[in-house]
């Protein structure tokens, strides 16, 4: 595992799509939780739980935005932040919301791999010519559906049936014990 120093530039940028977040990320709520119905035991202690699923997921991201002037390297973090929040918009805007693949080393780690846009929060500026903008995204995952149930006939056995139809009684029948000794009781008053 690479160490955090290793993967400075990695760690401080998103990968929205195909474009790189200006400024520096920071990534809050992206843990993952299961999904479990508990039912309390009644007039017990104890519970019985199963597990439902995954829940949807949702992290925030906050990035920073430094003014870094006009040196000449290219758009600094404002200018790059305009385009940035087009992109965001344009995931949501319209009449059907679109999901964009995402990667940061820690949310593959916790295999968020596309988001839709939950909420774009208003620049708070630091009074310093730095800005704050908070992101709050919700993870892309559709149900995966379910495989088509095959038909399974049912067991039976060959020496056993049902006296009064004749059919023959399947082995999951808790009553085809009984049946086959009432048939052999049944049998034997008849004889002589």
């Amino acid at each position: 595992m690479s160490r955090p120093h290793d993967l400075d530039e990695d760690l401080s940028a998103i990968i929205l799509g195909t474009v790189r977040s200006p400024g520096v990320v920071k990534l809050s709520g992206h843990d993952r939780d299961k999904s479990w119905d508990v039912k309390p035991a009644k007039g017990q202690t104890g519970a019985s739980s199963a597990k439902q699923g995954d829940p949807i997921g949702e992290f925030t991201a906050l990035f920073t935005l430094a003014d870094d002037g006009d040196n000449g390297d290219g758009p600094g973090d404002f200018d790059m932040w305009e385009d940035f929040q087009r992109l965001l918009e344009s995931i949501v805007d319209g009449p059907k919301p679109s999901a964009l693949p995402i990667y940061h080393p820690d949310l593959a780690r916790q295999h968020y791999t596309e988001v839709c846009v939950k909420k774009i929060g208003g620049m708070i500026h630091d009074g310093m010519g730095g800005a704050t903008v908070e992101v709050k995204f919700i993870e892309y995952k559709p149900p995966k559906p379910k495989p088509a149930a095959k038909a399974q006939p049912k067991p039976y056995r060959e020496t056993e049936g049902d006296i009064g139809t004749g059919k023959r009684a399947s082995a999951d029948d808790p009553n085809a014990a009984a049946k086959k000794e009432l048939a052999g009781l049944l049998e034997q008053a008849k004889q002589p």
